[in-house]
């Protein structure tokens, strides 16, 4: 998976004819360049494989789209103060891993299965309470975010963790701005028995999303200005593995903004299991096992 990649972050060609060495050195040109202004205007967004140049090879390109997403999240993780502009954690956390160290914690059953998403989206997410997040939401407001964060007592109540980095969990989700119905989703049950039912369905290495990883996506996608679940899009994301998902409860995230904009947040929410819902969607994620330290 890594040996195209190291080559290319090399700066040994020789093996290469002259034609092939011009291009991959335009390649890596572009692809760790920081600025903007030498990439051409088609592949400047970091979430569009197909406009990517040069699709000579699948893989390759795959992980150019992949070093794309790694430097936006942790430009990301900068505006929401997580990082220092020079990319440096505060004294006493983890610092955050390189791209191939991250990268380095996929399966290839997980790469697999992210390459069948709608959207794939790398993220880097620290390994903090989930109200250090939310007050990194409301602290460094970006894009439209207008209003606190709201979160319900259920996610309050089962959070755990500290304001330190303690390390880092590399995870692919689905960043798609409206998820799509998944094959097989049958919304005419109840909201506890379609989770139970697309568990089972899951793929081995398959997950779903829980408040971090949906905490992060909603970060990166407000800072681009396309909140994910936007109430404009009419639907929300099950967090159907998040502490918060009991007999009780079930939890989801949504972007809210109400009918004159004047309210725009991220929503930590939950609702009664036996609702029935069109609205209600799932995001499949790989990766996190493993606490990069």
């Amino acid at each position: 998976m890594f040996g195209r990649l190291r080559k290319l972050l090399s700066s040994d060609y020789s093996s290469e004819p002259d034609e092939t060495q011009a291009d991959l050195r335009n390649d890596i040109s572009m692809i760790l360049s920081d600025s903007s202004e030498n990439v051409p205007v088609a592949s400047r967004d970091p979430y569009r494989v197909s406009s990517l140049p040069i699709a000579r090879e699948p893989e390759l390109i795959k992980m150019r789209d992949f070093l794309y997403q790694y430097k936006e999240c942790l430009n990301t993780l900068k505006c929401y103060g997580f990082l220092a502009e020079n990319g440096e954690v505060k004294e006493g956390d983890i610092q955050s891993p390189s791209f191939e160290k991250a990268m380095g914690t996929f399966k290839a059953e997980e790469l697999k299965i992210a390459s069948s998403f709608q959207k794939p989206v790398l993220l880097i997410i620290p390994e903090t309470s989930f109200d250090a997040k939310v007050k990194a939401l409301d602290a460094h407001r970006q894009g439209l975010q207008k209003s606190p964060t709201y979160v319900s007592k259920e996610f309050i109540d089962s959070d755990s963790g500290s304001e330190r980095i303690t390390g880092w969990r590399a995870i692919i989700v689905d960043g798609i701005q409206r998820a799509e119905v998944y094959e097989g989703d049958q919304r005419d049950l109840r909201i506890n028995d379609r989770i139970k039912a697309r568990k089972d369905a899951r793929r081995k290495g398959e997950k779903g999303m829980d408040r971090h990883r949906y905490a992060l996506l909603m970060m990166v996608t407000i800072r681009n200005g396309n909140p994910v679940d936007d109430t404009d899009t009419g639907s929300y994301t099950l967090l159907d593995d998040d502490p918060a998902l009991s007999d009780t409860s079930i939890p989801y995230g949504v972007f809210y903004r109400n009918v004159h904009h004047e309210i725009a947040n991220s929503r930590f929410e939950c609702s009664y299991p036996v609702h029935f819902s069109d609205y209600a969607r799932y995001r499949s994620s790989v990766g996190g096992d493993i606490l990069i330290r």
